[in-house]
């Protein structure tokens, strides 16, 4: 009876917070960046405060957000920030689901491969950007969090049963060597270092930051 409630809780507060950004996200957001999403921290605790900013206000994320969030026609009325809580929200919900031990079923297994997706694709587009852009600490958080979450998400689907399809598992699998990628090239020009992920990052980000060196500094003026 109880984990009954508090599913209905958490699937109403989930509601709740992906409908009220559509009009309050531009206010909160300064609020909500200084709390720890419930999941494994996107950017580390101990990181550099002129490294590190605020993902929900990066430039980048004004480029890419409504790529991967798709409000439809909306879009052109709202906040960049907003479009990122509502991935933010829904990323929530399903850790929260995930902790409150809600059983696993097909729309489970769905949200959580959708995400992993989202999250990839938000990623790719900000490593599309100018190598430069990265030297932007808000845009710099922004990456560190979308690369995060996508493996964070990427493992739970993986881990799920009975297993995802063999489709969304090459999808997946693609995207982790896309980032992968990315995230070398980014470790050897020092736009991104191990200090700027947490200690919860997954081992394929930790692994390349602790095989690959840095050769370059492309953020030295």
């Amino acid at each position: 009876m109880v984990r009954q409630f508090l599913t209905l809780l958490l699937a109403f507060a989930g509601g709740f917070l992906a409908v009220g950004a559509w009009i309050w996200a531009p206010k909160i957001s300064n609020a909500m960046s200084g709390l720890v999403s419930v999941g494994p921290p996107s950017v580390s605790w101990f990181a550099d405060a002129n490294r590190i900013g605020r993902p929900e206000v990066a430039p980048v994320i004004k480029n890419c957000i409504f790529r991967v969030v798709d409000v439809g026609p909306d879009a052109a009325k709202m906040q960049p920030s907003a479009g990122y809580f509502i991935l933010k929200a829904g990323s929530m919900q399903t850790n929260i689901s995930a902790l409150a031990g809600k059983p696993e079923d097909s729309r489970s297994d769905y949200r959580t491969v959708s995400l992993a997706i989202k999250w990839a694709e938000l990623a790719d587009c900000i490593y599309a950007q100018d190598d430069r852009e990265l030297c932007d600490p808000d845009n710099r958080a922004a990456m560190v969090e979308a690369t995060t979450k996508f493996f964070a998400f990427a493992q739970q689907a993986e881990a799920s049963k009975p297993p995802i399809s063999a489709g969304e598992a090459q999808v997946i699998e693609n995207s982790k060597g896309k980032l992968l990628g990315a995230l070398k090239n980014h470790r050897r020009y020092g736009t991104l270092v191990a200090a700027d992920f947490s200690s919860f990052a997954s081992p394929e980000i930790s692994r390349v930051l602790r095989e690959e060196k840095q050769t370059r500094d492309i953020c030295k003026r």
